[in-house]
Order: C-alpha cells, then structure tokens, then sequence
C-alpha cells in the first residue's frame, strides 16, 4: 500500500498532466480554506456587530467591582434594564462610561445625607463604597426619572461622574448591559 502511495506521489511529480491536477487540487483546497477562514471572521465581526461590544472602563469610578482598564463585554438590543444591571453608556462628549443603573423610568430619587433613594427606599449597593452626596446644583433632588431614561450611579461614589453630576441618562444612550469582565491586557 505505501509502494503504490509512494509510486502516486513520484507520478504526480513527473508526469506534466498529473502535477497539473495536483497544483489546481492544491489551489483549490487553499482557495477553500481561505473562504473557510473569511466565512469564520465574518460571523465573528458580526456576532460583535450586532450582539456583543466591547469596551474598557477608564477610570475608578466602578471601584471594587471594576478596575481601571478592565476589558468588559456587554450584550446589546436589551428590551428592559433594571436597577442593579451595570451598563456601558454613550456620552454626548463621545466618551464611553461603565456605570451601575439605580433607578429607571417613574422611579423617584433622592440623594440626602451621604445616602441615595429610590422610591423613599434607601439603595444599599453592597459593592459601592464612599459616601453618596449630590454633586451638581443643576440637578435637583427629588428627581423624578424620566420616560425612557435611567439614573446610574459609580460604585465608586466619591470620586464617579454620574448622574448626580450629568443627569439622567436616556435609554437609546445605553450600549448595552455588561455580562462579563476581565482584567486588562
């Protein structure tokens, strides 16, 4: 079996109409592999496209949940966000901001004495550390969250640019939720 192997491969190499065969069954297994190849990348670039993001969170205000430069992953085309869901926002300045939602559409807050409310609740996020102050004068507590907006907060409360400084933040303006985090590269 190898002799008749071994007399093939001699054969392709010599005779003209043979080697010819084998340089187009070359050419075209290369051909296939590489539509193969672009075929993978495609539906990856359109998987990240259309349903995944990436981004990275700049800064410490999602301190100790996230850390500066942290790669996170977020999924798109939510229908709902709720309180808790930590999300990746558009900015109108073109910055990307990782935040946690405190409270969404109806919802009433209030920031008094170093804590936050929803709803005459107080919000205990156990990740979040330092103390909750207001921290713009433009924005006036309480404040009633609009139609299709959200009021996001830092889990790093002292030190994060949140809606306590910009407002509440429209829905359309959401990336998406975060599902999933890594340390920087």
């Amino acid at each position: 079996m190898e002799i008749d192997n071994l007399k093939k491969q001699v054969l392709e190499d010599v005779d003209p109409v043979l080697k010819k065969k084998k340089k187009r069954r070359q050419r075209r297994n290369r051909i296939l592999i590489t539509l193969q190849f672009l075929a993978v990348i495609a539906i990856i670039a359109g998987v990240f496209y259309f349903f995944i993001g990436i981004s990275t969170v700049d800064g410490n205000s999602m301190y100790p949940t996230l850390h500066d430069h942290n790669i996170v992953l977020y999924t798109r085309h939510n229908k709902e966000y709720k309180s808790g869901d930590i999300v990746a926002l558009n900015r109108p300045n073109g910055e990307v901001y990782v935040k946690r939602i405190i409270a969404v559409s109806g919802d009433t807050v209030n920031v008094q004495r170093g804590k936050v409310y929803v709803n005459g609740q107080e919000i205990v996020t156990e990740q979040a550390v330092g103390v909750t102050e207001a921290k713009s004068d433009m924005i006036k507590y309480p404040l009633t969250v609009g139609d299709k907006e959200v009021f996001v907060l830092g889990d790093n409360r002292e030190i994060s640019r949140d809606s306590r400084e910009f407002g509440t933040v429209k829905v359309k303006a959401i990336k998406g939720t975060i599902r999933w985090y890594m340390g920087e590269f």
